[in-house]
């Protein structure tokens, strides 16, 4: 398939490179946090600053590659292919008929992880582990999502910098 407004092009493959990005760190993220998740509000209590620091930076990572992924690759992936959602629903019905999302739902779920702890990052150290919990659990659909983007999107043509699938083997 042949795209007339390359501009389109060129600024997914910027996103691309800008969520690939993200995605290694969050990757990385993960890997130096394998042994201390789930996490206790008691270890939350307890925890020295290299602990703290980790956290917060996968707590970063994770609300940077949902919104990088929300907000710019799939609509971006909308403009290549000259649609015109209306609403954030007709965003992710559309990713779901593209096999990027396996359901609305499971974007809408981790829209509500991410937002657990970004806004409104919760007092109580209960409160607190939950959400990273959760946000643990559900950080690898990201990656996945990422996979599924990089099919689509080489199936309609486009080819992208990199490789995602070589952070979900790592």
């Amino acid at each position: 398939m042949s795209y007339a407004d390359t501009k389109y092009v060129v600024l997914y493959q910027k996103n691309w490179t800008e969520a690939l990005r993200t995605a290694k760190r969050l990757s990385s993220s993960l890997q130096r946090l394998a042994s201390d998740f789930p996490i206790s509000s008691a270890s939350l209590v307890s925890a020295d600053d290299d602990l703290q620091d980790k956290i917060d930076a996968f707590r970063v990572r994770f609300a940077d590659l949902q919104d990088c992924i929300g907000h710019k690759l799939f609509r971006n992936l909308l403009k290549l292919e000259e649609e015109t959602p209306i609403s954030m629903v007709d965003v992710l019905n559309m990713m779901e008929k593209r096999s990027v999302l396996s359901s609305p739902q499971q974007w809408k779920l981790l829209r509500e992880v991410r937002n657990a702890f970004s806004h409104d990052y919760p007092e109580s150290e209960h409160e607190r582990s939950e959400a990273l919990n959760l946000a643990w659990q559900h950080a690898d659909q990201l990656l996945v999502i990422l996979v599924n983007l990089q099919h689509y999107v080489h199936s309609i043509g486009i080819e992208l910098e990199g490789d995602i699938n070589a952070l979900i083997k790592a």
